[in-house]
């Protein structure tokens, strides 16, 4: 097979996952229980046998850090990476790089969202177009978004023509890769339809429902978890330690996890720590966070904590207080606030958040980053549907 360069890009940044794209890329997100977004990202370059990967980010945060993981790339089957966040739409910049990787051919896709695809089945259908310059595959996915998701795979000449000519006539574009498709589409390309496991994450109930699918599909789940390339940097040194009286049913516990209580149909990432004779019910608790004793929570996305640092104490803190509850099993509730981005009664407790002992919060609820403190001081209860935000 000839050599060619995976480019992954983001999609555009908007408010509409909240807390979980706050602060961090879609990149850098916790998801399936134990990784991070570019986890899956990095695993489709290396199971396709890919020279090059790039990945463009559209936020300064620790993705280039957290890449160089899997670094200095020695063993063969991970490919050459480099993270860019900095001149998104730089065409000049743009052209360094692809002269730069100098390979036959190029895939480009937006990368920022989970997906489990097979690029040398594609690299080989393109191939055997012999006359084609580029062509695109129209994702089919299992979502019911009505938009199509694509993927361009193209030569070096014709990428380098678009690019060229862009640089001709001094063009710019928020996403210079749609740009890139789009001037390659009015060519007149070849389009073709594929099946891919592909979880576009658009709201906060997208991100529930793609998980918990991932966990309830034994075929997936083997997939993800069976590829040997397939690594997590989440620390997550040690065990999960079950209780005298723990008990799990129907859930998806990670290692470095202390439960004491009680986890029902739920996703537990590492470093999460679940205190006595509480529940956790159809809900997905990101890591490092702590379940206080008797607390209550339900159909709620409890958003990651900062974990301590390696030569600090143990971190008394917890994010959901002993005795209070959280979340709603009515069905259908919609915030008020963020109608388009929390419905389905999902709630979400967001980012170094803390909800202190006795507390009570809704359906459909968001308590954004590093809030909750003030508001239940002066009140124990937020109804379904409403929001604390600072």
């Amino acid at each position: 097979m000839d050599d060619f360069t995976i480019i992954s890009y983001p999609g555009t940044r908007d408010e509409s996952l909240l807390s979980l794209a706050e602060e961090r890329s879609k990149y850098l997100m916790p998801f399936g229980g134990r990784f991070r977004i570019v986890d899956f990202t990095i695993r489709n370059s290396a199971s396709s046998g890919a020279r090059h990967t790039i990945i463009y980010n559209n936020y300064e945060d620790g993705l280039e850090s957290y890449v160089e993981n899997y670094g200095p790339f020695k063993d063969k089957k991970f490919p050459a990476i480099k993270v860019v966040s900095r001149g998104y739409s730089d065409v000049k910049f743009c052209y360094n790089l692809v002269m730069d990787s100098n390979t036959d051919y190029y895939i480009i896709y937006n990368g920022d969202n989970p997906s489990i695809i097979d690029f040398s089945e594609l690299i080989e259908k393109y191939k055997k177009r012999k006359k084609a310059g580029a062509m695109l595959f129209s994702m089919k996915t299992s979502s019911k978004e009505s938009m199509a998701y694509t993927i361009l795979i193209t030569n070096q000449k014709s990428l380098l023509s678009v690019i060229n000519e862009a640089m001709d006539e001094g063009r710019h574009a928020p996403n210079l890769f749609e740009m890139i498709i789009n001037s390659l589409i009015n060519r007149g390309i070849r389009r073709e339809v594929m099946s891919a496991h592909y979880w576009p994450i658009k709201s906060i109930p997208d991100y529930y429902r793609f998980n918990m699918s991932l966990m309830r599909s034994s075929d997936i789940f083997n997939r993800v978890f069976g590829d040997p390339v397939m690594r997590g940097f989440i620390p997550r040194e040690g065990f999960a330690f079950l209780g005298k009286h723990a008990k799990v049913a129907g859930s998806f516990v990670s290692d470095n996890c202390v439960i004491r209580g009680t986890v029902q149909n739920s996703i537990i990432f590492p470093g999460v720590e679940i205190d006595e004779k509480a529940t956790v019910k159809d809900s997905i608790v990101l890591p490092f966070n702590r379940i206080g004793a008797g607390a209550h929570v339900v159909k709620s996305v409890i958003d990651e904590r900062t974990p301590p640092q390696k030569d600090a104490q143990t971190d008394s803190r917890y994010t959901i207080g002993s005795r209070s509850h959280v979340g709603s099993e009515h069905e259908q509730l919609k915030s008020k606030d963020f109608p388009r981005s929390i419905f389905q009664s999902i709630t979400l407790i967001g980012k170094d958040s803390s909800i202190p002992d006795g507390a009570r919060v809704g359906g459909a609820c968001y308590v954004s980053s590093g809030s909750g403190v003030e508001f239940f001081a002066k009140s124990k209860y937020l109804y379904d549907g409403l929001s604390v935000v600072k």
